[in-house]
């Protein structure tokens, strides 16, 4: 085989391998690789022999056993993990194979790790073991779709084979192909560049993509090649099921039409002046979402041949994934633009003592994210004559009054706030207008209408969430300017964990989990009550800029241990002043513990960046050691040995995905022992689990504290 041909097969496989996230060769009966492997893993690497010998099944023997496969299977070795297999049969060669894999069912996971004692050798244990972690889990639609992608791949390899084997050979479409791979989706001629390359790689006369908008019920050509500007498409609109190209976008599937002109499917080009008498059509879907149609045609030729058509859906698979890749890029530039814009929201009203200035600096920051072509804020404060209107506009047009008028009536009769239970947003329409009306609610009392016309839902759904943070963020500034109704430290607290819980419900989990250990491991080093609520307000503060908490909160104990935390990761430690020393302390407690809960078990404590005395380091290894069993039977407490283990993944900060991979169990049964353990200390949620083992834990300790 030439080295050409290797190197475009070996490029196939690259992309193949990518758009399955696993690894892929092709080999001959013999084990005489005509690729290297694509996508390389650890476990793969161990179970195929390519790093060293192993005691699992040999390949030639593997290939010997599925000599006469024709279809792809589903090859299950000896420990349990599964491979993919499929033959490529030649006329004068023996068949080749290309495998896939590797991955194993959710149930039996678990069992892998001891079979893998059986059929290895003991120095090898920990290779496998090791490997395995990273293997992932798949369910029959998974293996479905790879089979599916595996077919395509299958039946190209074979044309490119047979082809090379006949002496056509194909190096200029592979050319092309690769061109394809060197495109830069940022490009605003990449979409064009791609249809040049499809029409030259199936020798069609033209081409074109159309897109569809998610929720959508039409699809619009958003551009073509080869078409003539008084012929051109651009622009055009078809909708589901109709004409050839609808009827591809309703099935998913593949549409390939001969004699395209004489079918009155042909009335959609027909009507721009083409009249192909070969079209072909591919779904451009990724993971399920369909994002819209590449299409081809020749009013010259009669018929593609089957290697174009596989050429073809190489090309639509490759759009597919980069347009995928492009939404996923685009979604996280939005979303660091709103974190950027909320940051920018947040130090502003801190740093603006006239209410009037920040409440226009709040709606002026919404209209440069949103672009809203309405947007009003009608604020009642308690001790104001009436409601207030702030616009995106410094002053309030007829549109505007007319509004707050009507909003008035709703919202506010009599001059009494009403909607006193309103918490969500409330969608209708006004004048033509589809408004979206956020409700400002404190203690069930009404401050405020936050309003917005979004230009879509998509963009509505997008900036949900931003809403919910900024307004709940705008209400605290707002009550802290409030005369004579002034809230505490305490109620400032609560409504900051809201917006905290609101943002981002992991990272708050996350700091739950730091607030219970720390909390349990003061209360085990008998500190007082205080200095335990200290640390867990700033435990659930700590995704907070530390000025921000200073200038809602001033700098309390909570804001001072955060502060000298940030000096310690630093690497410039205040200095200890009077009043400060046990905030430094708390300081250095909490990093302790959030490097922990990062870093994981394992490698925390070397890489932790300050020194932790060792009273301090040896009280905390002690709490996070799971409770004996025998401790908690003590206490009438019984649990199964499962149940034991899950506890103590619960006690070590691991969510229900992290206990499950660790036990090689679905994440259904962890759920499942959890309410059994609920239900065994008599409690509702996961903290208050922790705080009981670590309770009942105490009072069985045989050495009192001092």
């Amino acid at each position: 085989m030439k080295n050409k041909l290797r190197q475009n097969l070996q490029s196939l496989q690259d992309a193949y391998a990518s758009l399955c996230g696993m690894t892929i060769m092709i080999t001959d009966q013999a084990d005489k690789r005509i690729t290297e492997p694509s996508g390389l893993t650890e476990i793969a690497a161990l179970l195929f022999g390519i790093q060293k010998s192993s005691s699992e099944d040999k390949l030639v023997s593997l290939l010997e056993k599925v000599k006469d496969i024709s279809k792809p299977i589903v090859h299950e070795t000896r420990s349990g993990l599964k491979v993919l297999i499929t033959s490529i049969r030649l006329s004068k060669r023996r068949p080749y194979y290309i495998l896939a894999g590797v991955w194993v069912d959710g149930c039996t996971k678990e069992l892998i790790t001891g079979r893998i004692h059986e059929t290895t050798a003991p120095g090898e244990w920990a290779d496998w073991t090791e490997a395995l972690d990273q293997v992932p889990v798949l369910d029959q639609d998974d293996v479905a779709r790879i089979i599916q992608q595996l077919d395509t791949l299958a039946d190209t390899v074979q044309a490119l084979l047979e082809r090379e084997q006949a002496g056509d050979h194909s190096a200029y479409d592979l050319q092309l192909m690769n061109l394809i791979y060197l495109l830069d989706p940022a490009s605003p001629d990449w979409l064009q560049g791609i249809l040049g390359i499809f029409t030259r790689i199936l020798g069609a006369e033209f081409a074109g993509y159309a897109s569809i908008a998610e929720g959508g019920d039409q699809f619009t050509i958003a551009e073509t090649a080869g078409i003539p500007k008084d012929h051109s498409l651009k622009g055009s609109s078809f909708f589901y099921g109709e004409g050839f190209l609808g009827q591809v976008g309703l099935s998913k599937q593949m549409g390939y039409w001969r004699n395209a002109d004489r079918d009155l499917r042909i009335s959609f080009f027909a009507a721009h002046g083409l009249r192909p008498k070969v079209i072909i059509c591919y779904p451009i879907k990724y993971r399920n979402k369909l994002y819209g149609v590449l299409f081809a045609g020749d009013a010259l030729r009669p018929e593609l041949t089957e290697g174009q058509a596989d050429m073809g859906m190489l090309v639509a698979h490759q759009l597919a994934a980069s347009l995928y890749h492009l939404e996923s890029d685009a979604l996280y530039e939005r979303q660091k633009k709103r974190h950027e814009a909320y940051q920018e929201i947040v130090r502003a009203l801190v740093a603006t003592p006239d209410k009037e200035d920040y409440l226009q600096l709040f709606i002026e920051c919404f209209q440069q994210q949103i672009d809203s072509p309405f947007m009003c804020l009608l604020l009642h404060l308690p001790d104001e004559e009436g409601p207030e209107v702030y616009s995106s506009t410094t002053s309030p047009d007829e549109l505007y009054t007319l509004y707050t008028e009507e909003a008035k009536r709703v919202y506010f009769a009599d001059g009494i706030p009403g909607f006193n239970l309103l918490n969500k947003p409330v969608r209708r329409e006004w004048r033509g207008r589809q408004l979206v009306e956020h409700p400002m609610v404190f203690e069930q009392r009404l401050l405020g209408v936050f309003t917005i016309q979004f230009k879509d839902e998509r963009q509505r759904q997008e900036y949900e969430l931003f809403l919910q943070m900024t307004n709940v963020l705008l209400v605290t500034k707002l009550l802290v300017k409030l005369p004579q109704e002034a809230p505490s430290s305490a109620e400032l607290i609560q409504l900051l964990y809201d917006v905290s819980l609101t943002r981002d419900p992991g990272e708050y989990n996350r700091a739950v989990t730091i607030k219970n250990l720390a909390q349990g491991l003061l209360e085990r080093m008998n500190h007082s009550a205080e200095e335990m609520e200290w640390i867990g307000q700033a435990a659930l503060l700590a995704s907070y800029e530390v000025e921000l908490l200073a200038g809602y909160l001033g700098e309390i104990p909570p804001v001072m241990i955060l502060r000298h935390m940030e000096e310690y990761l630093s690497g410039s430690p205040g200095k200890k002043g009077t009043g400060e020393s046990s905030c430094l302390y708390l300081a250095k407690v909490l990093l302790m513990l959030t490097w922990y809960t990062d870093k994981g078990r394992r490698e925390w404590k070397e890489t932790l960046p300050i020194p932790i005395a060792g009273p301090l380091l040896r009280s905390f290894e002690q709490l996070i050691q799971p409770p004996p069993a025998a401790a908690l039977q003590e206490g009438i407490v019984r649990f199964t040995t499962r149940e034991e283990d899950i506890l103590e993944g619960l006690l070590l900060g691991l969510n229900n995905k992290e206990i499950a991979e660790k036990l090689y169990i679905s994440t259904h049964t962890v759920k499942n022992h959890i309410t059994k353990i609920y239900e065994k200390l008599g409690v509702h949620s996961r903290s208050q689990a922790i705080s009981q083992v670590y309770q009942t834990t105490n009072r069985t300790d045989s050495h009192p504290k001092q």
